[in-house]
């Protein structure tokens, strides 16, 4: 008995001996990691239809058993834009990065598989795939490190391209200019937004029962289709006295967006202060916020590049300006030109005290308690957003960004994208918040 359990005992200590060197050497057979390190930087997928790189979830290639197999595969992520956040070198000589996906930790793969690219790239590449021309401002820290897009040309003809400088009719995008020097003149007790209109035009049908503030928020029952004068109307009675003559009352208070409100509103803040409507936008808004690029459709320097106008049809990039008749019937509504930079810059100004102060401007966005207010429409989530377009034209523009300023997209459009430019802007906007500019 003794004898036995002694061969016992012996025979499994050698067995245990034996399984030993084998669990050591299936340990060692792993890669180990020699050094790593944080990084940011942006970059992209390249070369996957030949490279084919493995996605590890875990960990880098094969440093643990997690990872000894692939989990996903980089051929169904050729050109798409990362975010890179760790770096680690392996014992057989690679490098294995860590990258996030529009703010989602993905996992790890070979350096190889990446190309560095910046924010600004990835935008115009997006602007370009919807064959966009154009300037784009894309931010999330306010001004500081924003992406400054320039895509296409201001001119095809002489081949000029967009420039920093270059301007853009920015359309709707004025309202809320026009709303703000409105609330600034109510802010000082010059008017109120309980006005009647019937008290600044009288022979408006139904003005004794429409307000100021429902002309703000389109819900003033009045009506107006876009359309072009017949003559270029050159002086501010004369816009004034084209809508006076085209607008429609309808009596309803539903939401009903027209640029005949704005423009009755431009008319009653000059009559108000005792200056045209392009004096007060000078010394209310473009020299508080010193803004070298904005200015009325008839007083554009000699010397400025305005962008021509394009369409994009079968493959073409078609001329397609807009009818100066029509920008000449756009008083306070449409009938300005700047540039991405300089419109974030009015925007913070409607907050920063420069034009508005916040609480102003919470009045003039009717305290938020409409999706159409002031100029602006607002959403939850605190999410502001106004697009413009002119009717017969290829331009188009967005601000799409919180509340704030913090975070955002300014897209200005010399030819109208083939994608629609809210969605455009949603996923630029995206972009901005998942990625920094480097």
């Amino acid at each position: 008995m003794i004898v036995k359990k002694f061969l016992l005992i012996f025979g499994t200590a050698l067995g245990l001996a034996a399984l030993v060197p084998t669990t050591m050497a299936q340990a060692r057979s792993y890669l180990r990691i020699t050094s790593q390190k944080s990084t940011s930087y942006n970059a992209r997928f390249v070369s996957q239809s030949s490279r084919n790189d493995g996605i590890y979830y875990y960990a880098p290639y094969y440093t643990q058993r997690s990872a000894k197999t692939r989990d996903a595969s980089g051929k169904n992520w050729q050109h798409r834009f990362v975010k890179v956040t760790k770096v680690a070198k392996l014992s057989n000589g690679t490098t294995y990065v860590k990258f996030a996906w529009y703010g989602k930790t993905i996992g790890w793969v070979n350096q190889n598989a990446l190309q560095k690219y910046s924010r600004s790239q990835n935008a115009a590449a997006l602007l370009k795939n919807a064959h966009f021309q154009g300037r784009a401002m894309l931010f999330n820290h306010y001004a500081t490190g924003a992406s400054h897009v320039s895509v296409g040309d201001a001119d095809m003809t002489s081949q000029l391209a967009n420039t920093s400088n270059t301007l853009f009719p920015i359309a709707s995008l004025q309202k809320v200019m026009t709303g703000a020097i409105i609330e600034q003149l109510a802010a000082s007790g010059k008017l109120s937004l309980t006005d009647k209109l019937s008290k600044y035009y009288p022979s408006v049908a139904g003005s004794g029962n429409i307000t100021l503030r429902q002309m703000l928020n389109h819900r003033s029952g009045i009506n107006m289709s876009e359309s072009t004068p017949n003559t270029l109307l050159t002086s501010q009675e004369s816009e004034l006295n084209y809508t006076l003559n085209q607008l429609k009352s309808t009596g309803s208070s539903a939401f009903n967006y027209t640029n005949a409100n704005y423009t009755l509103l431009a008319a009653i803040a000059s009559k108000v202060a005792g200056q045209s409507y392009e004096t007060l936008v000078q010394n209310r808004i473009v020299k508080p916020l010193n803004l070298q690029n904005t200015y009325a459709w008839d007083n554009l320097p000699s010397d400025s590049v305005v962008a021509s106008g394009y369409t994009y049809s079968n493959g073409n990039s078609v001329a397609n300006n807009v009818s100066q008749k029509l920008m000449s019937s756009l008083l306070g509504a449409g009938n300005y030109y700047s540039t991405p930079e300089d419109y974030y810059k009015i925007q913070k100004g409607l907050r920063n005290g420069k034009i508005l102060t916040k609480k102003q401007y919470y009045a003039l966005a009717d305290n938020y308690s409409l999706s159409y207010a002031g100029g602006l429409y607002h959403y939850s989530g605190g999410i502001k957003r106004v697009r413009g377009a002119l009717s017969g034209s290829g331009y188009e523009t967005l601000y799409y960004g919180s509340e704030g300023n913090k975070k955002g997209v300014v897209l200005f459009a010399n030819q109208k994208p083939t994608k629609s430019i809210d969605k455009l802007g949603k996923t630029l906007y995206d972009l901005a918040r998942y990625y920094n500019e480097n």
